[in-house]
């Protein structure tokens, strides 16, 4: 995700290399907020989708970003309340530990069994113990909730990232359709990376 974000950034930097030569202004606004650029070039239909696409992923990164602490607030209450466990200070190591084991006993034997001692929680501020197996997996759910809520959020950041290039892209294409420029854009799914940007010009 990461390095998808570098390659993102890096386009950017060379689209605005270009539209200082060109676009008279219209590719840095639309890499502020897509959209703005085509208004300003009185292209009203294209302003609109763009504007629109930004403000529904903008609406998916803040449902994310809540969804994803009310679930923590959710799992740390609910292993207070039914493990008996301290969740202040502790890292999320701990927090995936107890989805996976019932008691810091039968985690540390475990891990005592396969020589990983130095994972053994020696300290009593450790210590949880389920209530019932039902009950760990639930907290289990809790969590997993708050990774999928988060990755939501981690998508909507690369949505509105991309939408600022598919914006700036379209600055170019409509600034130089008339030219011997042709630009072209498209988005190949990676195995990796999630997604990458394709970008290609040729003169004519």
């Amino acid at each position: 995700m990461k390095i998808m974000y570098k390659k993102i950034v890096y386009f950017v930097f060379v689209c605005i290399l270009i539209q200082s030569l060109s676009a008279n202004g219209n590719l840095v606004r639309s890499l502020i907020l897509p959209g703005w650029g085509e208004l300003k070039m009185e292209e009203t239909k294209r302003s609109r989708i763009l504007m629109a696409s930004d403000l529904s992923i903008f609406v998916t990164y803040f449902l994310g970003k809540s969804f994803n602490a009310s679930y923590i607030d959710q799992y740390k209450a609910y292993g207070a309340l039914y493990a008996n466990a301290d969740m202040s200070g502790k890292d999320y190591s701990f927090v995936v530990s107890m989805s996976d084991y019932n008691s810091m006993d039968e985690y540390n034997q475990d891990m005592s069994n396969r020589k990983n001692y130095d994972d053994i929680y020696e300290s009593s501020d450790y210590n949880w113990e389920w209530d019932s197996t039902i009950k760990r997996l639930k907290f289990n759910k809790m969590r997993e909730n708050s990774i999928i809520s988060g990755k939501f959020a981690e998508f909507a950041v690369a949505g509105l990232i991309i939408n600022r290039v598919i914006s700036a892209i379209d600055i170019l294409y409509l600034t130089n359709k008339n030219s011997n420029v042709k630009l072209n854009a498209f988005v190949l799914p990676e195995k990796n990376e999630g997604m990458s940007l394709n970008l290609s010009f040729s003169l004519k």
